[in-house]
């Protein structure tokens, strides 16, 4: 792969040598110290994966460094999916009438935490694009103005998913 990404580079024009280099690619290296490297990439909240090995890699390269706010980003999906943060139904009835299976099972984030996550990714973002500023590197966009605008409209508007609402019990701090 990391070969064929550099020479994408080189011969085809492609700008893909700064994909391997974040990763940690060096053309000098040796094709089985470089295939060492296992760079994972994917969803960043994967339950599978426990330490951002990709990540740590490339705010390592000096020239990504301004990227460190990024490692918060983890722990904090980490936190967002306890229990406190979201609601839970007690009593769910079926059409029938009779109770329905998983009571007391998780719903959505409450408003509250759906505030609280969406102010701390924002700080996370704030802080990459001062580093990034300052570096004069490219900023990073988590939530663009117009995802921005939807998710906070949602927030006000105190909108659920299906068959829920905000009239359930909050789960135990």
């Amino acid at each position: 792969m990391w070969d064929w990404l550099v020479q994408a580079d080189m011969e085809l024009g492609y700008p893909t040598f700064d994909i391997a280099e974040v990763y940690g690619h060096d053309p000098q290296d040796d094709l089985e110290e470089t295939e060492s490297l296992n760079a994972r990439t994917g969803c960043i909240g994967c339950s599978l994966v426990h330490q951002d090995s990709a990540l740590d890699r490339v705010v390592a390269n000096p020239k990504w460094t301004y990227l460190a706010p990024l490692q918060k980003l983890r722990p904090l999906y980490w936190e967002i999916k306890k229990p406190q943060y979201r609601l839970r139904k007690h009593g769910e009835l079926r059409k029938d009438g009779s109770l329905a299976k998983k009571q007391g099972r998780l719903g959505p984030l409450h408003l509250e935490a759906r505030r609280w996550m969406l102010e701390q990714v924002l700080a996370i973002q704030a802080e990459v694009n001062e580093a990034a500023r300052a570096v004069g590197q490219p900023e990073v966009s988590l939530i663009d103005q117009e995802e921005l605008a939807r998710i906070e409209a949602l927030i006000d508007a105190e909108t659920w998913p299906e068959k829920w609402d905000g009239n359930v019990k909050l789960s135990p701090r």
